[in-house]
């Protein structure tokens, strides 16, 4: 399994972990420190550290302190080669969890920096990292004194260089690529649903621009969703979806193509057309929350299932909204629910039950459907809801994607929208 954030995974292991194996490449202070502020006091901790990277000798004489206090073994591990691990193990009750990955022990490692890690959870695999780690820690050196001081004169001497390298690599000024049509120029558009000029609407260039032209654009692919819409709409009762509504405001049925506040801008990347609650359901909303907040309770702020077209993509998803209460009794009705254990259980069921390329996206966070292996796992990956993101189950296409034909694309909407039925009828808020 795929994991973006190491410390909300080692939050939780942390404080019940009775053995702790970690061979890294640089450890941060702060970031050690958070380890011993929040690891079971009666864990057994082991350490292998490279030197290569500027691991500052503060650390080491923690650990050296540690070492003399007994339920902790810490190595220096240095070759010729540098020493670039970033491996963690834990282990509890006899069960162990890996992470190996991109992240050092630091601050950025576990939790700011872009990183990939991955978790495993097979115990022969993870019986097999232990092993490594035993074999590279009987060639490790002590954390002696003699030792210590060794590294530490050496990392005075070089600190000044590093941080003059470091100022210079950071005063680097990079230049993005500017967009251009080259990566839709190979692509055969002929029997394509969405032909070139409809993603060509929403290149960079133009998302924040306003003028007729621009609008214009934008248009040609608003009449091509509208067709989709006349194509597969009808046949929502043939494939059981027919409580799906479009937007009860018909001006809006395709997401907007001008800028509501040319003043105040907003980058229109990619469009949308939207199925979800009736307008009968809206209006109940409506009287909810007031006339002053009523604004805050129009379609698109709730649950639906939608289509997206942008740029280089096409996207089925069941989708969440963001922003100015976006999606809130919905995200409300879900959480509440998550806390029963039936219902957990059989929300994972249906996520796992996806195919492969299906994924699930959570306060910024994504993750493919079946890389979870409990209904508990996904209840924690659940719980980084955050309202300023959308929360979205779906399946992005190339454009290239056989499904993605003039004759294929609409009938790979209804089967998509058929398998996300279920979620949607499941997560979305009830009266």
């Amino acid at each position: 399994m795929i994991v973006r954030n190491l410390k909300s995974n080692f939050e939780k292991l942390l404080k019940t972990t009775e053995e702790i194996w970690f061979s890294v490449a640089l450890i941060k202070e702060s970031t050690y420190d958070y380890i011993q502020y929040t690891i079971n006091e009666n864990c057994k901790q082991n350490y292998l550290v490279g030197i290569d990277l500027p691991t500052h000798p503060t650390v080491l004489r923690k650990m050296q302190n540690k070492v003399a206090k007994k339920l902790f073994e810490s190595g220096i591990y240095k070759t010729e080669y540098n020493f670039h691990p970033k491996v963690y193990l834990f282990k509890e009750n006899d069960n162990y969890t890996a992470f190996i990955g991109s992240s050092n022990l630091t601050d950025g490692g576990l939790e700011d920096n872009v990183e990939l890690n991955y978790k495993i959870t097979n115990q022969k695999d993870c019986l097999a990292i232990l092993n490594w780690f035993k074999i590279l820690y009987k060639e490790s050196f002590p954390l002696t004194e003699e030792n210590i001081l060794a590294y530490e004169e050496q990392f005075y001497s070089n600190a000044e260089i590093e941080k003059d390298i470091k100022k210079k690599r950071k005063s680097i000024k990079l230049k993005k690529t500017v967009y251009t049509n080259n990566s839709l120029e190979s692509i055969d558009f002929s029997d394509r649903y969405f032909k070139k000029e409809h993603h060509l609407a929403f290149r960079r260039e133009i998302w924040s621009n306003n003028s007729n032209e621009a609008i214009n654009e934008r248009e040609l692919a608003k009449i091509k969703c509208q067709e989709l819409h006349e194509s597969i709409f009808p046949y929502f009762k043939d494939y059981n979806i027919q409580t799906l509504e479009p937007n009860p405001m018909s001006d809006h049925l395709i997401s907007m193509i001008r800028q509501i506040d040319p003043t105040k801008p907003r980058p229109i990347n990619a469009m949308w057309l939207s199925y979800g609650k009736s307008e009968d359901q809206i209006k109940n909303y409506q009287k909810i929350v007031g006339s002053d907040q009523k604004a805050k309770q129009t379609f698109i702020h709730h649950a639906r299932l939608q289509l997206k077209i942008d740029f280089k993509n096409i996207g089925i998803y069941l989708l969440f909204a963001k922003e100015n209460e976006g999606g809130i009794f919905d995200r409300d009705f879900f959480k509440n629910n998550m806390r029963n254990k039936t219902y957990r259980d059989k929300f994972y069921q249906i996520i796992n039950s996806l195919p492969n390329d299906f994924f699930i996206a959570v306060g910024g966070n994504t993750e493919y459907c079946n890389n979870f292996n409990s209904s508990e796992e996904l209840h924690e990956f659940c719980k980084k809801d955050n309202i300023q993101k959308y929360f979205i189950i779906g399946k992005d296409f190339q454009i290239t994607d056989i499904e993605m034909s003039e004759t294929n694309l609409p009938i790979e909407t209804l089967k998509i929208f058929k398998l996300l039925f279920p979620l949607y009828e499941m997560m979305r808020h009830k009266f």
